[in-house]
């Protein structure tokens, strides 16, 4: 009874009004999730109608108020599925995944959820690949309801956060929006260099490009050449030059362009990092050729790192304010798990 007491007490303390209700979807949810905190399994066969096949995977693979839509159309697919029963315990025992990096085959019955979740699922502000995710690693799709600090995260697995990324082909990955005031100094700064070397960019801000510039600040003439640039500008009474003096001098102090160099590489990992940490794992679907890369944050933040004063080859560019990558070269080196 104590067990009870203390199950109808924690469900009353969940419940945004303390009013406890089994006719309330959101509320009945609440409870399955505590009974399942405690171990304590209603036994339900999820094949039995749409309504609990739906009520099952929300409550097992979704962050309360995580919206979804779709389910009844996802159990209809199974039930006329040859596979059906695998498919069914697949989603009521959760998939044998772990976190390990490397990649891996979607194929044979995961394959096929897979392609029945896509055809069926329509998450509210996520991706369906999220709810496959979720089931294949036990974890819960969150997209939808992160909070500002975990805004990266899609799916929680065992409290870590991962981010899910679906492609048909992995060439080129929005990693997202960098770091808005960091990221604004930089471009500042390219623009000011833009200027002073000529160095022609094309839209976005591309690794060849970037790296173009970078060569051109270590080329000695330059470099005399801008030394001139700050002595004339020193003791100029024009107006517009004094102003480009006054602009060199805040990025170039004296004139050190090998150090600016340094900086604006240590700022643009500076930013990588920010961005690609914030969640512990990253998660890549090649839809095309069905595999599944699966690294850490810090590992694929170092492959990012610019090193020797030049961008690196997975780097493909800043457009507007989001990473752009090379995902076959990022993952080039990946090892099957």
């Amino acid at each position: 009874m104590i067990v009870t007491d203390n199950i109808l007490n924690e469900w009353s303390f969940r419940c945004h009004d303390g009013i406890v209700d089994l006719n309330d979807p959101k509320k009945l949810r609440i409870l399955k999730e505590i009974l399942d905190e405690n171990g304590i399994s209603l036994n339900e066969a999820i094949d039995s109608d749409a309504a609990t096949f739906e009520d099952f995977v929300k409550t097992k693979y979704l962050e309360i108020n995580q919206e979804i839509n779709g389910l009844n159309s996802l159990y209809d697919a199974i039930q006329k599925s040859p596979e059906k029963e695998k498919l069914f315990s697949l989603i009521q025992s959760s998939g044998n995944r772990s976190l390990v990096p490397g990649k891996s085959p979607i194929q044979s019955v995961e394959g096929t959820l897979f392609n029945l979740i896509m055809a069926s699922i329509d998450m509210t502000n996520g991706e369906p690949s999220e709810l496959w995710f979720a089931i294949m690693y036990g974890g819960k799709a969150k997209g939808g309801v992160a909070t500002e600090s975990d805004i990266e995260s899609d799916v929680i697995v065992s409290n870590d956060g991962v981010s899910i990324k679906n492609y048909k082909k992995i060439y080129s990955l929005d990693f997202g929006s960098l770091p808005a005031d960091e990221l604004k100094q930089l471009k500042q700064i390219i623009n000011l260099l833009i200027v002073l070397t000529g160095v022609e960019f094309t839209a976005g801000l591309t690794r060849d490009s970037i790296n173009n510039l970078l060569i051109q600040l270590k080329d000695p003439s330059f470099q005399e050449d801008l030394r001139g640039i700050l002595r004339i500008g020193a003791d100029t009474q024009i107006k517009a030059l004094q102003n480009m003096y006054d602009t060199i001098v805040k990025y170039v102090p004296n004139g050190d362009v090998e150090k600016l160099v340094d900086e604006f590489i240590d700022g643009i990992n500076k930013i990588i990092a920010e961005k690609i940490t914030k969640v512990k794992w990253w998660a890549i679907i090649n839809k095309d050729k069905g595999i599944l890369y699966l690294e850490p944050s810090d590992v694929i933040a170092s492959r990012l790192y610019s090193k020797d004063g030049q961008l690196p080859p997975v780097f493909g560019q800043i457009k507007g304010n989001n990473l752009f990558v090379n995902g076959n070269k990022l993952f080039k080196d990946t090892k099957p798990n």
